[in-house]
């Protein structure tokens, strides 16, 4: 079974990590819904909301209009 503090220090390290992609300029939108996923899966959701972000799925940080 799997200790609450390696769930705690999981979740940690992969808010840590969506903060320092945010900071390195991946283009990684900070909201809600990406901190609740991080802190929920930890690292692995945090490698998946970078990937979701960079191959412009979800999660972008800018979104731009389309033109009419």
């Amino acid at each position: 079974m799997v200790s609450i503090r390696a769930l705690v220090a999981n979740a940690i390290v992969g808010l840590i990590l969506l903060l320092i992609a945010n900071a390195i300029g991946l283009g990684v939108q900070i909201s809600v819904l990406t901190l609740l996923i991080c802190a929920v899966l930890g690292v692995p959701g945090a490698i998946l909301v970078i990937l979701l972000a960079q191959f412009n799925v979800a999660f972008m940080g800018a979104i731009t209009a389309l033109p009419l």
